[in-house]
């Protein structure tokens, strides 16, 4: 992961790949909670505390582990299972197949 630069534009050409990747990782994280919403029988369902927290947890961890700004990496979280839920919501009003 160190790499050496010899100017900015190496430094953003590499933010740019590392986008591409969090873009499909997100769409990939997308299709599973869709996936998850067709389990759910009832709305109160989308929003599991027990899991998130289960979530969080690991994902601090992680962020200990990888040496990241864990505070950075649990906001970023909270947003994603925050729009997330969003999504589930929506697609729970329609009708399942």
């Amino acid at each position: 992961m160190k790499k050496k630069f010899k100017n900015l534009n190496e430094v953003r050409k590499s933010i740019d790949n590392i986008d591409t990747r969090l873009v499909k990782l997100i769409a990939e994280r997308e299709f599973y909670a869709r996936q998850a919403v067709k389990f759910k029988t009832n709305k109160k369902q989308i929003i599991d505390r027990k899991r998130i927290n289960i979530v969080l947890k690991r994902i601090n961890s992680l962020s200990k582990k990888y040496k990241v700004n864990s505070l950075t990496v649990e906001r970023i979280w909270k947003l994603m299972i925050k729009n997330f839920i969003i999504l589930e919501n929506r697609l729970f009003r329609k009708p399942k197949d």
